[in-house]
């Protein structure tokens, strides 16, 4: 195709009626009528693990990907898929949506019994520690603006059950412990389900290796804010939660979803805050008037 490989390409592309910008860097591309999406990476290390990923897995006829088209020519930073037209990001109000999400979020981690992720040169071990450490100290950065939007109490308790939270996760994770394959970032819209009700992953940017709990924690981070926090008819409803390694179980303690919203407020445009706190600050009213019994529930389902 070589249509995408340069800045004067890219301008071009543009004029062309047979694209259509989708976001900044990624395009809806048809050709003979048929068409493809169109992906361009700002990071060779990025576009190279994501390669290796999609290669490993259509190696073992892995079902729940979009397949990658051969470069044929184009340059590396390339990604050139089938368009899935009619499929539909996963809603997680949905008990068929949630079973099938989780299911194929299994089978991405089992390929770890075909594919030897470990040794994967492109694979870091997810820094979920550094990680969730790091959200609670930028909070305490913000936490003079949040309280602009909401009292202060409400900030506290964020703090508060982050700290607590973390407090006993770093007693209890490995994050090292039998790593596979983790895609990374299972927000709903990176997991799509085609016309023909199968579930697709995509959007592997940030994918690492780690501990299959420890991706099934977010996954139920996701969830959770769908089906009023209440955990054990979660676990009731997927029982192969019940299955989850007791020491990951404290994950679910951490109020992810509000640092990481609250963080993301601060980043958006002084113009756009408001209209995105006023869909955020009834969330985290919401989630912080369940966390007390989601931790006692969560301590009954640990002992």
């Amino acid at each position: 195709m070589g249509i995408i490989g340069t800045e004067t390409n890219n301008r071009c592309m543009a004029l062309d009626e047979r694209y259509k910008q989708i976001k900044e860097n990624v395009w809806k591309w048809e050709k003979a009528g048929n068409c493809f999406s169109v992906k361009r990476y700002r990071s060779m290390s990025t576009a190279m693990k994501v390669r290796y990923i999609h290669d490993q897995l259509r190696s073992i006829a892995f079902p729940h990907i979009v397949p990658v088209m051969p470069e044929d020519g184009e340059s590396p930073l390339t990604f050139i898929q089938p368009w899935l037209e009619g499929a539909k990001a996963v809603n997680f109000k949905k008990r068929a949506d949630r079973t099938d999400s989780l299911a194929a979020l299994q089978a991405l981690h089992a390929t770890k019994k075909e594919l030897d992720w470990h040794v994967s040169p492109y694979l870091h071990i997810h820094p979920l520690v550094a990680k969730w450490e790091d959200r609670i100290e930028r909070f305490h950065d913000i936490r003079g603006a949040c309280e602009s939007f909401i009292e202060k109490g409400l900030v506290d308790d964020i703090l508060l059950y982050a700290i607590e939270a973390m407090s006993i996760i770093r007693k209890s994770y490995i994050g090292t412990k039998d790593p596979t394959l983790l895609h990374g970032d299972v927000v709903h819209h990176n997991i799509l389900r085609d016309p023909s009700g199968m579930i697709r992953f995509i959007d592997f940017d940030l994918a690492c290796s780690g501990p299959a709990g420890t991706e099934v924690a977010l996954w139920i981070h996701r969830v959770l804010p769908q089906i009023g926090y209440d955990i054990e008819f979660l676990f009731d409803e997927q029982p192969s939660l019940k299955e989850l390694d007791q020491d990951l179980l404290p994950l679910l303690l951490y109020p992810n979803e509000l640092l990481r919203e609250w963080l993301h407020l601060f980043t958006l445009p002084a113009e756009s805050r408001t209209r995105q706190a006023n869909r955020l600050v009834p969330f985290t009213q919401n989630a912080l008037s369940h966390w007390p019994k989601l931790w006692y529930d969560v301590e009954r389902i640990n002992v």
